[in-house]
């Protein structure tokens, strides 16, 4: 098994093996080659890290672990501290005390602060033990959860937090939560404008969700329209959590590959691929997918990257194939069989409301089969 451990020891991060230790410049640089780590142990680190910092550490760990490989993280419990805190007594003897409650909680708060005197002959500012954050239990729980994180288990023990948790699936570009506040507005927003969209369906219809991913999309189409939504991913693990996280009684899900679709033809009101076509090989065939499953009138709603406001960059978007320009776009939709087809315009790649034109950073598609 392989196993790494991260420390900080006099200001210096160290990853440690079983026979050997690096010293790190930053422990949120990649360290080791993606999805290579089974076992990673970070001990009282990210309290020397800013939010940003710890929230960019904790993606880089995330990566580093193989499926249903385990991190274990060790904090300070700041709630502690401030009731350590709010119950000191504070004078010079208590200060002098190491100790003390007074010294205990501003060193559980703020960190030791060791060579912080600018008066002694060994001052050195880079190395001065001061804590930029704090954590309690909540505060850990959503930041492994925003890195994607699944069967987390934390532990209070006084002043430590323990906590463990499991890489259950790859993220690449796919959003991992339990929540919706912690889903990108703009996934969000495309959802919104297709529940929009669809909203006037029958109770009866049928929506096949195509790369649903971890189903929040799907689960949001059945609230808001009342249909059968199938959720369809190719990952099993998320899947997985579609069902236990965004599922009700209007919503299935299903792992299949969309090369191999086991959906009736002509049975599906409706259509809903989300950032999709870049990611694959077979752009055309999965349109005639699409149109092939659709019933007559049915809407395809779907969305991609556009070519000419945010060019491909086989660096920057590493998961893409290509990205389509608006005309590239529609003439996959026309060969395919579809009719009818408007354009519309998120013009900012994170929070982007969907709108009218096409000029956007992504561009979203709605076309009808005749």
């Amino acid at each position: 098994m392989n196993k790494c451990q991260l420390v900080c020891k006099d200001q210096q991060y160290w990853l440690k093996q079983a026979s050997s230790q690096l010293s790190l410049a930053n422990v949120w640089d990649r360290f080791s080659e993606n999805n290579s780590i089974e076992h990673l142990t970070v001990s009282n680190i990210l309290p020397y890290l800013t939010s940003m910092e710890a929230d960019l550490a904790m993606l880089t760990w995330f990566d580093s672990l193989t499926i249903k490989g385990e991190i274990h993280l060790s904090v300070p419990n700041i709630d502690y501290f401030i009731q350590l805190w709010q119950s000191a007594t504070w004078d010079n003897q208590n200060l002098l005390n190491a100790d003390s409650n007074a010294r205990k909680a501003f060193a559980g708060l703020w960190g030791g602060q060791h060579n912080c005197n600018p008066r002694n002959d060994n001052y050195q500012p880079e190395l001065q033990d001061i804590y930029k954050s704090g954590y309690n239990q909540a505060r850990l729980k959503l930041l492994l959860e925003r890195a994607g994180f699944c069967e987390i288990q934390i532990h209070v023990e006084g002043a430590q937090i323990n906590a463990s948790a499991i890489k259950t699936m790859f993220r690449g570009e796919r959003q991992i939560s339990t929540h919706y506040d912690q889903i990108r507005p703009d996934h969000l927003n495309r959802y919104e404008f297709a529940c929009k969209q669809l909203v006037t369906l029958p109770s009866n219809a049928q929506i096949l969700d195509l790369a649903c991913g971890i189903g929040y999309g799907t689960l949001m189409l059945a609230k808001h329209t009342g249909a059968k939504v199938t959720g369809v991913d190719i990952e099993q693990a998320a899947i997985a959590h579609a069902k236990q996280h965004f599922s009700n009684e209007n919503t299935t899900f299903c792992c299949q590959d969309a090369k191999l679709l086991d959906i009736a033809a002509n049975s599906q009101d409706a259509v809903v691929s989300f950032e999709t076509i870049e990611h694959v090989d077979f752009d055309q065939q999965l349109l005639d997918v699409f149109f092939e499953v659709l019933k007559p009138g049915g809407q395809l709603i779907c969305s991609t990257p556009n070519q000419d406001v945010m060019p491909f960059d086989p660096v920057k978007f590493e998961f893409h194939l290509k990205h389509y320009t608006n005309k590239e776009l529609v003439d996959l939709l026309l060969t395919s069989g579809f009719r009818d087809v408007k354009l519309y315009a998120q013009h900012d790649p994170v929070s982007g409301r969907v709108v009218a034109g096409s000029d956007g950073c992504f561009t979203l598609a709605k076309a009808v089969k005749p």
